[in-house]
């Protein structure tokens, strides 16, 4: 919709060039405003924009005063070129009944392109000459708008919490990052173009929280999607992973570099804080939260897991970048639930009182993927978490594992979207 100031201080006239705007022009009521005089014409651009003025040439001061046929209007177009606080319109049309004034500066009107019209009641050429500048405005604008969405809009994002990760998934791209800059906020955005096997180039943008949370993360990712317009959205990194009772052949279900794809997450710090009867100290009675993975997103992970030998060649991939930790063996894929919370944990009995009967099949532990689902699912959007299973969250933690689990999973991120975006 665009909007139109009419400053006339004729009503004949005013209701007239109403009627074309709307009937032939299709202007909606709202977005007309008039003016009577040029002290009230310098309010309305001063208080709005106005894609369209029309002015009448013979325009007294103030409302209700009488004016020559020499009018003010000459001097109020100077006055929109100097001074700052009054709204230039992006096309001004001027209208006049005296033929003298189209001769005199029809050439100052046509050097800005804008527009000099006789103005005759009796005839209606002055109308065609209107609404052709209102469709040249309508659709200048829509395409700026369009530009300007276009210029802003990404296909996917990747968000991850800590540095040393968003370095490595940078890495793990193999293609050149350049900054992006969104004023006045504190992330660091970087963005990329990835040539898909599908022929499509996929437009990629990338943040760093620098510091670890589901709150710092779903803010974060509810921004991204938001501002950019987003598709999916990614989260990569290191996790910890929930370490099963060892099978015959003496391994674990879930090892050391693995990744964790979390179909789901629930934030087990959710509850109420009450004194036990029992001995009258506290304790927490725990209402987990449930936020689930788009089951699309779940879907085509689990396709390209099954039809690309993804693990073979990631491990090749680990392997070339010597990323390799000791006797680390060929990552195993895992898709399945996940539990967050708001603190790093090093207590392997909490990590067991995670497992209980209705979590045995809990994957992974981190700290933003509750947070990154639920802004997805409240924005309507795919988010998805994959990270490295870089401890078991005991005793034994470390960060040995940090950089081939951050490189391993934004690696994995970025073959899904070379081939299945």
């Amino acid at each position: 919709m665009i909007r139109v100031l009419i400053m006339d201080d004729t009503p004949e006239k005013t209701e007239k060039i109403k009627s074309v705007l709307k009937e032939r022009c299709l202007v909606n009521e709202e977005g007309i405003d008039w003016a009577g005089s040029i002290n009230s014409g310098r309010r309305k651009l001063a208080a709005n924009v106005y894609d369209l003025l029309i002015l009448d040439l013979v325009m007294p001061i103030n409302d209700g005063e009488e004016v020559g046929a020499e009018g003010n209007s000459e001097n109020f177009i100077d006055e929109l070129k100097r001074v700052g606080r009054l709204h230039k319109p992006v096309y001004i049309i001027a209208l006049t009944q005296y033929k003298e004034q189209i001769d005199k500066y029809r050439q100052e009107y046509e050097k800005k392109l804008w527009k000099l019209i006789h103005y005759d009641l009796k005839q209606t050429d002055w109308e065609d000459v209107l609404q052709e500048a209102v469709d040249t405005i309508v659709t200048t604008k829509e395409q700026l708008t369009k530009s300007l969405v276009d210029e802003r809009r990404y296909d996917v994002g990747v968000l991850c919490a800590l540095p040393e990760e968003f370095e490595q998934m940078k890495q793990a791209f193999g293609t050149d990052w350049s900054p992006v800059q969104v004023e006045g906020l504190p992330y660091s955005l970087y963005a990329t173009q990835l040539r898909t096997e599908y022929g499509h180039t996929i437009k990629v943008i990338a943040c760093c929280n620098h510091t670890a949370g589901m709150q710092t993360a779903s803010i974060t990712a509810s921004f991204l999607l938001s501002r950019f317009d987003l598709d999916t959205l990614f989260m990569t990194g290191f996790c910890a992973g929930f370490k099963k009772e060892e099978k015959k052949d003496g391994k674990n279900d879930i090892n050391y570099g693995d990744l964790f794809i979390a179909d789901s997450e629930y934030d087990y710090g959710s509850g109420k804080l009450v004194k036990s009867k029992e001995n009258n100290e506290q304790e927490v009675l725990p209402e987990p939260k449930q936020m689930p993975c788009s089951y699309e997103a779940v879907g085509k992970i689990n396709s390209f897991i099954s039809e690309d030998m993804i693990a073979t060649k990631l491990f090749a991939e680990l392997k070339r970048m010597d990323l390799l930790v000791e006797d680390m063996a060929q990552p195993s894929i895992h898709v399945g639930p996940g539990a967050c919370g708001s603190y790093v944990v090093g207590d392997e009995d909490f990590m067991k009182q995670l497992v209980k009967d209705d979590n045995r099949n809990l994957k992974g532990l981190d700290m933003e993927g509750y947070g990154l689902y639920l802004a997805g699912h409240m924005l309507k959007k795919n988010c998805v978490l994959v990270k490295g299973i870089a401890d078991f969250g005991n005793s034994e933690k470390g960060d040995k594992y940090h950089q081939v689990c951050s490189y391993a999973s934004a690696w994995f991120v970025m073959r899904y979207i070379k081939k299945m975006l």
